[in-house]
């Protein structure tokens, strides 16, 4: 623990001056009764609900008083006596005009006795405050002796949560009066009650100040938005958070000169998004027995609608996302589909919808989810094969009968590799917005605001999707695997898309991870590699590379192995481990800067991902029996892309390694991590972590391959070695998971 420093009171001074320090450690401290304080909280300026604290100078409080009241909490440190003696000290200063800041005023409060922990305590600026300056406000804790004659201070504010920044203007409209109509209510001292949830609209009324006069308008925004503008006063505007908690809505009035007045900040209370009112795990049926229905299990508001399996083109599937143990729903794209019996989702209200999907065939269109009245209105989740592209639509029909389609759509990504697409229907903005892998794709489509589908509305399938002629036949059927499908009666906000795609256990918030390829060289022989993950990504050798028994043996030269089409969604979270073990007789003699790919996915432009080794260097090494020192090379993993023109991108190991003479050429664990919901990626060896870093995914267009990348479409980048054994995931796995990969 640093030393702390006590200081002195020095009764000849004023009350608001600074006082004169007398060193003094923590042990004297607490003989003399004194305990050690703490940064306070909830610093700023009285206004309605919580303080007001801009820590942006570009975008200050505005103040209609030019002696603002200041406030804040002060406390003391974990483990100090449970009452305290305590003030606070807040300190004001102004901005000059060549940007230097003054003291403009420091404040002790109380001036006599003292406060408690946790204590609010509050006092008011005493010299008039000028038009036009920016000031900045900071607080800190006093912690005295039981003779009240040292104390010692905390560190500032300023220091931890930043200045407050603010302005005055006492000729400008008063603060508005704002005031709520539902279903939110404004917080107060005592109260700050939750209603509504994320993505649940409010109405808020703007008013003049109380004998204020002349507003003709306010700008109003969340903290975290910019300004929007309303005409008239009063006003009264609908707002929708997008997350729970409790947001900042800040208001301002505007007179007709165009001046803005003083803020009003106020707080509300959003409560948790309310539960899915689907959700279908798909991992309660055997595969054969199509008579069990799928579960649903979750624990919103309305009944549970079981999915039933169709006679036949449906089963369950041990190829769950979740991994072992887990279970899917397989479909054979002609047939096979599942449904609840009548309508999950009113879909004239905002709704959400989101599925793992795992297809086999994008040759035709495909329907993931989809519920449609009778009269074609409703929506889907769907592949649109002639576009190559995944889409979320919604269709209505408007006064005349006439219907009417709208998408939200992105770029298709690959098949045989597992993908999460979310959708979701605002039905206060009127917007669609489409997810994929957490991501919202490109900004909401606006649809008219007559756009309403029908609330009566036919069953909720799992596969298909039922014509617009109203005939009662169906298309889209989706071939391949469907899993993890959840829908809500309300939209969804782009952090809750984000967290839902990380598919977290509930039981102990580890990342779900799905084994998707797995290879093992033990006892292995001839030119092919069996996948025993069961997804059959067999891998082939070619050039020099052989199976010797124990490893995949790569000369370096031309050897290498590789499977066809992509193995992971590469723009979704995944995992790739190697048990590798580098030929040094040939890495020696490679220059610096020598790169070689032990195993990745290719991309229209260079390698999508891989795991690399290079030779960072050489070191100059005494050797007894030579003249000179010979140099060795210094070598480091990667994980990451390398493009067309040689640069790379990702995680670098910090440990380099020395090839002295005599260092023990062991094999390595190397795993790296790409969290697409994080947008990260990290490099491991054997357990520990090597680097974490900002990575933007390029989607995978070719093969996977072994011991070599065709960053130009020719081969290259041959890595001599030893690969043991090799691992793909669908999922960012934690670092338990891959504590386990070195057991």
């Amino acid at each position: 623990m640093p030393k702390i420093r006590f200081k002195r009171r020095l009764a000849a001074l004023a009350v608001g001056v600074l006082l004169a320090a007398l060193p003094m450690t923590a042990t004297s401290a607490q003989a003399a009764g004194g305990s050690e304080p703490a940064v306070p909280t909830a610093q700023g300026f009285v206004a309605s609900g919580k303080p007001t604290c801009s820590t942006d100078s570009s975008a200050p409080t505005l103040l209609g008083d030019t002696t603002p009241d200041l406030t804040a909490v002060v406390h003391l440190a974990a483990g100090g006596s449970p009452s305290g003696y305590l003030r606070a000290h807040f300190d004001v200063q102004a901005r000059a005009a060549d940007q230097t800041w003054n003291e403009k005023e420091s404040e002790l409060v109380p001036s006599s006795g003292f406060v408690t922990d946790g204590q609010v305590v509050t006092t008011s600026v005493r010299d008039p405050l000028t038009e036009g300056t920016l000031y900045r406000m900071a607080a800190s804790t006093w912690s005295y002796a039981t003779d009240g004659t040292e104390y010692v201070s905390s560190p500032s504010t300023a220091s931890t949560s930043g200045w407050c920044y603010f302005t005055v203007d006492p000729t400008g409209p008063l603060a508005p009066v704002v005031t709520s109509g539902g279903p939110y209510t404004l917080c107060t001292a005592d109260d700050c009650a939750a209603h509504g949830g994320p993505g649940v609209p409010g109405t808020f009324t703007f008013a003049p100040g109380e004998g204020d006069s002349g507003v003709v308008a306010y700008q109003y925004r969340f903290a975290d938005s910019a300004w929007a503008q309303v005409s008239g006063s009063p006003a009264t505007v609908t707002l929708t958070p997008r997350d729970s908690g409790q947001p900042l809505l800040v208001v301002q009035a505007q007179d007709a000169t165009g001046g803005w007045g003083a803020q009003t900040q106020v707080f509300f209370k959003v409560a948790p998004p309310a539960p899915s009112v689907g959700l279908w795990h798909f991992d309660h049926g055997q595969p054969g027995d199509t008579s069990t229905a799928a579960s649903d299990t979750a624990t919103g508001a309305g009944d549970r609608h079981a999915a039933a399996l169709s006679g036949t083109g449906a089963d369950w599937t041990a190829l769950g996302r979740r991994g072992d143990g887990d279970q899917a729903l397989t479909l054979d794209g002609s047939a096979g589909y599942a449904a609840t019996s009548g309508p999950v989702l009113d879909p004239a209200a905002s709704f959400a919808v989101s599925a793992w999907v795992f297809p086999t065939d994008l040759a035709q269109d495909r329907t993931v989810l989809s519920q449609t009245g009778d009269d074609g209105s409703g929506f889907a989740l769907r592949y649109a094969a002639g576009d190559r592209t995944w889409q979320f639509s919604y269709a209505w029909n408007d006064s005349a009968g006439t219907r009417h389609v709208a998408y939200a759509e992105a770029p298709g990504g690959a098949d045989h590799v597992w993908t999460q697409l979310a959708g979701a229907y605002d039905s206060a903005a009127h917007t669609l917005t489409l997810y994929v892998n957490g991501r919202p794709q490109g900004s909401p489509v606006a649809l008219p605001d007559a756009a309403t589908a029908r609330t009566a509305s036919g069953d909720l399938e799992f596969g298909r999707a039922a014509t617009a002629d109203g005939a009662g036949s169906s298309a889209g059927y989706w071939k391949g695997l469907l899993d993890e499908v959840q829908v809500w009666q309300r939209t969804l906000s782009a952090s809750e898309a984000l967290q839902d795609a990380k598919l977290e256990s509930p039981d102990n918030g580890w990342p779900g991870v799905a084994n998707v390829a797995a290879w093992n060289a033990s006892g292995a022989g001839g030119a092919t590699l069996p996948d025993t993950s069961g997804y059959g990504h067999t891998l082939t050798t070619e050039g020099g590379a052989l199976l010797d028994g124990n490893a995949i043996v790569l000369d370096g030269t031309d050897g290498a192995a590789s499977t066809p089409g992509t193995v992971v969604d590469d723009t979704g979270s995944f995992t790739v481990t190697a048990l590798v073990q580098p030929d040094m007789s040939v890495i020696s003699g490679k220059p610096d800067g020598w790169t070689a790919q032990v195993v990745g996915q290719r991309s229209a432009d260079g390698s999508a991902w891989g795991i690399w080794y290079r030779v960072a260097g050489h070191d100059d090494d005494y050797d007894p029996g030579a003249d000179d020192p010979a140099p060795v090379p210094a070598t480091e993993w990667l994980f990451g892309r390398v493009g067309t023109d040689g640069a790379f991108t990702g995680a670098v190991s910090q440990e380099v390694t020395i090839w002295t003479p005599g260092t023990a050429d062991n094999p390595v664990q190397v795993t790296g991590v790409f969290d697409a919901q994080a947008g990260t990626a990290s490099l491991y060896t054997g357990s520990d972590e090597q680097g974490t870093v900002p990575f933007t995914p390029v989607p995978g267009s070719g093969d996977l391959t072994v011991g070599k990348a065709d960053l130009d479409g020719t081969g290259g980048s041959y890595f001599p070695g030893r690969v043991t054994s090799l691992g793909l995931w669908a999922g960012a796995m934690g670092s338990n998971g891959i504590s386990g990969l070195n057991g």
